[in-house]
């Protein structure tokens, strides 16, 4: 399962990709909105994170152009709460930072559909 991570912040990437990778999940790591509208396009995603500051603010526009290209989950994450905004732009969830790293993961996991949770209800 493969995750694009777009964060503005290096050090919160290298935070971030730890906790990803050690759930299994290949991270791409980049540190722009204009890269990572280029991988969105043209390569298979799991999950998509978007630092809504990202490239000064860009975060917003990328949740948007995504939403209208694929339909590949969109974890919003931001220092300031824009949680509406986000929602509104197509993210599908929306965390404050900093990230608390058991909720980042259970978020993830609930988005990608792979959550202990979501599969016992899968049995049912």
């Amino acid at each position: 399962m493969s995750v694009l991570l777009a964060e503005r912040d290096p050090y919160a990437a290298e935070f971030v990709d730890y906790f990803l990778r050690t759930e299994g999940y290949a991270v791409r790591i980049v540190l722009h909105a204009a890269e990572a509208r280029q991988i969105i396009e043209n390569e298979p995603l799991t999950l998509v994170v978007v630092d809504l500051m990202i490239s000064g603010g860009d975060g917003l526009a990328l949740c948007r152009a995504t939403r209208e290209r694929a339909s590949i989950p969109i974890l919003a994450v931001s220092a300031v709460d824009s949680r509406d905004e986000a929602l509104e732009c197509g993210a599908d969830a929306f965390l404050q930072k900093p990230l608390d790293p058991l909720q980042f993961v259970s978020t993830a996991r609930d988005l990608i559909g792979t959550s202990a949770y979501l599969r016992r209800g899968e049995q049912s």
